[in-house]
């Protein structure tokens, strides 16, 4: 086999966290019902430029989230700059229909790719200063790091990138997430950033920022106290807070988030522009908005704790945590993003970790072992079906859905087992006002039946790739190994990066890959590589074949480095409830 043969074949995915796919959207979900709450909840989204005040403006329904942009003496200001640089141009065209003058700064209210990644659209060839909290540019390399191919597989759920527009109605706090096969990013990183607070003066627009752990840990309000105007980020929006996220985040910690609304309350402003959804003018209005929202969210925390020093499981905390009638009456505190049950839920695995306390959960059966004792319980595989089955009649497609999951496991070939499977979804999805429940299961009817897996769409720029640090790229390796493939292996191969005077060795040793910063003793191999080659590779923005070609190789040759990197292909992503090989 050539060498350009074996070069070919192999997969560089180990930066599938951004570009996981140019997948095809497939679209034509299962036919569904339209949701009315849902759909009515569409106004609070429609495309409009709102005026705040004079020079403040607010960009909403151009995609999930805003942008917003203060107009000074003689330059601009732009807080929040959408998720790809395509949904940016379009912002940035509009808003500089309403003055001329140029940009110069841009402040990310926290890492989010829905705030950050449209950067460059409005930068330009221009330097403007970014403004962000101290760890923001840590977290965007945490949240693209070694769980990003399963994040961005469970967001395209969530977000019904994949449904029509009668399936996906809205997605809650934003009409939708603007990603395609086309997209491009364009991540600029912040060049001013502070720990606590920090006043500036840009434009003649005098601000400061406030550190306001919420949403994130690096979210930040941007206050402009002379005129009483405070950009809160995401930390209120008119749903039931995020608390948890299904597509799978860190822990959100619910007295951070709480005691960040609280500075809110304390400052009294008279506008309060969220980065989603429509401003809210009136400091009456806003107080008793934010002292509702906190009380919820401080309600979720100390009940959820109550129950937990009670024992109470995952499955009891969300039986048994309710909002108070006035609360969840609240029209910000609809369940139209966040849920309450996802909160109390998380609420017991972030603060006691995963075991519930019940012993069952110690060492529970293997899912295909579990799937057999419920089939012989029901009486064989055929009674299974037939009890789900009779669920969807009873009106209970969630007995139904987990039936057929169990169904599945012992046969994945169970095409009756499917199609209950797709039945119970969609009148799950048809029923939920939350967009991300309803997203998440109509997409998985969609993927059960047109057999697709949702991935990511995201095609990054040089600029994106060029940013992150080599460090991150090696970590994503290591994350990938197979370990079966490398059980019996035990090689060092260095890597030198001249143009940056970086040097690494992989130490691959029977199942695990060591990341030495330096290049260590006795190699096997020794590579002298370009460092934005190497990350463009990584990328899928260069192709392999010609890239290793071009490297330098004083001990082995493009051939055998090949296949080493072989060995951190990344495995294919699985429907939940499909078995899985390690």
């Amino acid at each position: 086999m050539s060498k350009r043969a074996i070069l070919g074949g192999i997969l560089f995915t180990m930066l599938a966290l951004l570009l996981a796919s140019c997948q095809k959207a497939e679209k034509g979900p299962p036919n569904v019902a339209e949701n009315r709450k849902l759909a009515d909840h569409s106004k609070e989204f429609e495309k409009k430029i709102h005026k705040v005040a004079d020079g403040v403006y607010s960009a909403v329904g151009y995609g999930i989230a805003n942008v917003i942009m203060l107009v000074g003496k003689d330059g601009v200001i732009i807080v929040d700059t959408m998720t790809t640089i395509e949904e940016g141009n379009e912002v940035w065209n509009d808003l500089r229909k309403l003055t001329p003058l140029p940009l110069k700064a841009i402040i990310y209210t926290h890492f989010h790719p829905d705030h950050i990644f449209g950067a460059s659209a409005f930068a330009g060839k221009n330097a403007p200063g970014i403004y962000a909290h101290e760890s923001l540019d840590d977290s965007v390399s945490r949240a693209v790091s070694e769980t990003a191919p399963i994040n961005g597989s469970r967001s395209m759920r969530m977000y019904g990138n994949f449904l029509d527009k009668k399936s996906m109605i809205n997605i809650g706090i934003g009409p939708f997430l603007g990603l395609g096969p086309d997209s491009t990013l364009g991540y600029i990183k912040p060049t001013k950033t502070f720990h606590d607070r920090m006043k500036a003066n840009v434009a003649g627009i005098p601000f400061e920022l406030i550190h306001a752990p919420g949403e994130t840990d690096d979210q930040i309000y941007v206050w402009l106290p002379d005129r009483k105007i405070l950009l809160c980020g995401d930390n209120l929006y008119k749903s039931f807070p995020n608390l948890y996220t299904i597509r799978g985040t860190w822990f959100r910690s619910l007295k951070n988030w709480y005691r960040s609304v609280d500075i809110i309350r304390a400052l009294r402003p008279e506008y309060l522009v969220p980065s989603h959804g429509k401003p809210i003018i009136g400091a009456a209005a806003i107080y008793q908005i934010a002292t509702d929202y906190r009380d919820a969210i401080q309600y979720v925390h100390d009940q959820s704790l109550r129950g937990i020093n009670q024992g109470m499981t995952p499955d009891e905390l969300a039986d048994n945590i309710i909002l108070p009638a006035h609360l969840a009456q609240s029209p910000y505190l609809q369940e139209f993003y966040g849920k309450v049950s996802w909160s109390a839920r998380s609420m017991l695995s972030g603060t006691m970790g995963w075991f519930s306390g019940d012993s069952a959960d110690l060492q529970p059966l293997p899912v295909k072992e579990k799937a057999r004792m419920i089939a012989d319980i029901s009486g064989g595989e055929a009674k299974l079906l037939e009890h789900a089955k009779r669920y969807i009649e009873k009106g209970n497609p969630q007995a139904a859905l987990e039936l057929s999951g169990y169904a599945i496991r012992l046969n994945p070939e169970n095409s009756e087992a499917r199609t209950i499977r797709i039945k119970a979804l969609t009148l799950l999805g048809e029923r939920e006002s939350n967009a991300n429940a309803r997203h998440y299961y109509l997409t998985e009817a969609l993927e059960i039946r047109d057999q697709f897996v949702a991935k990511t769409l995201l095609k990054p720029t040089l600029q994106t790739i060029h940013g992150f640090s080599l460090p991150f790229f090696f970590d994503q390796m290591a994350a990938n190994l197979d370990p079966k493939a490398s059980a019996d292996v035990d090689k060092r191969v260095g890597i030198q990066f001249a143009d940056t005077g970086e040097a690494f060795t992989i130490h691959v040793r029977r199942g695990v890959a060591e990341i030495i910063p330096k290049l260590a003793d006795h190699l096997d191999m020794l590579v002298q590589a370009d460092s934005l080659k190497w990350k463009e590779m990584l990328g899928k923005l260069r192709s392999p074949v010609t890239t290793l070609a071009s490297f330098d190789y004083p001990k082995g040759n493009a051939v055998s480095f090949a296949l080493f990197l072989k060995l951190f292909e990344a495995p294919p992503i699985r429907l939940p409830f499909e078995n899985k090989n390690p």
